[in-house]
């Protein structure tokens, strides 16, 4: 067994998930004077807000964009903005907008959705690959087991990904929950999300912001990326599936998926196909949210979970519970 010792005695946190939960939660602590270690299994930061390229397109295949519910978000995307790393996408007319939202604006990552994560990931101590797969306490400090059999301790732990895979490690590592807590996170219902990437043969018949969303089918929404201003070289559209839809199908190999999506959504962007690649996303939106924005699992030594399933659906909310729990950690460290 390999062990880091890189989190001493000193205030510490060891976030598992290099989503955006986890990053704003880091970027908060080590602000405040917390030292952090973030673990993710993937192989870059950033969950649900993901790019991918292949035969010269670029996808933005997750999150497609976001819009402010709070003045507290709209200086988060402010800030971005400044950074070089979002811009306005579109704007909703006025009789179509969600009263939740402050602006007719949507966002989106430039020039593609990772670029966000990548930013909040800078000068954040991040290990990609590294899956864990256990915690224990030893001498007051969670340690955490990864898959490579590298173990990490620190003097507390925030747990980000999506609430079952939390219930999962946390029912490996032994770790008990009283009854009403776990109830309340064994309800955290989500939805998947089969998504289809498709490299063009011409020029998709597309509004000119780039997007398509149904209210009926079985396609959601379809999104060209060359029009948002993410694949500048090929005409390439996102494909994502509803819910009902990909529940129902999640298990079926890709090529009958494939087939179908492309069957359905071709003709109504009049393109062919040249090339592409699915994605099924398990755990793609939460159907209702936790009201509060993260959950004490244990105080001795903390223990918490947030991500987009506390506080507000989607983007925001994950940011947002990533800046309380990272507040919650400072009060019980120090």
């Amino acid at each position: 067994m390999v062990v880091a010792s890189c989190l001493d005695r000193d205030p510490s946190c060891l976030i598992v998930g290099a989503g955006i939960t986890g990053l704003m939660a880091a970027r908060e602590l080590r602000r405040l004077g917390i030292q952090v270690l973030v673990l993710d299994k993937a192989r870059g930061v950033g969950g649900r807000m993901a790019t991918r390229r292949f035969d010269g397109g670029v996808f933005d295949h997750g999150t497609q964009y976001f819009a402010p519910s709070s003045a507290w978000f709209q200086s988060r995307i402010a800030e971005w903005i400044d950074g070089g790393v979002t811009k306005e996408w579109f704007r909703v007319r006025s009789y179509e907008m969600d009263e939740r939202f402050l602006s007719a604006a949507r966002y989106c990552g430039y020039p593609a959705m990772t670029s966000i994560p990548k930013l909040l990931a800078e000068g954040v101590p991040v290990h990609t690959g590294e899956r864990v797969t256990r915690l224990d306490v030893v001498d007051g400090c969670w340690r955490a087991t990864t898959e490579a059999d590298t173990t990490y301790s620190a003097r507390s732990c925030l747990l980000t990904p999506p609430v079952p895979q939390v219930l999962e490690l946390l029912e490996a590592s032994g770790v008990a929950l009283d009854d009403e807590l776990e109830e309340t996170l064994t309800d955290l219902v989500y939805e998947p999300c089969i998504t289809l990437m498709v490299v063009c043969e011409n020029t998709p018949m597309m509004p000119e912001n780039g997007i398509l969303e149904f209210e009926r089918g079985d396609i959601r929404r379809i999104t060209d990326n060359q029009r948002k201003g993410i694949s500048r070289e090929a005409a390439a559209v996102t494909i994502h599936a509803t819910g009902a839809f990909s529940a129902a199908h999640f298990a079926d190999d890709d090529e009958t998926l494939a087939r179908y999506l492309l069957d359905e959504a071709l003709p109504i962007i009049r393109c062919g196909a040249v090339s592409w690649q699915l994605h099924r996303w398990r755990y793609s939106q939460i159907l209702t949210p936790h009201p509060e924005p993260y959950l004490h699992i244990s105080e001795t030594p903390p223990l918490a979970v947030a991500g987009d399933a506390f506080g507000i659906n989607g983007v925001e909310g994950a940011a947002r519970s990533g800046m309380e729990a990272a507040r919650m950690m400072l009060r019980h460290l120090q």
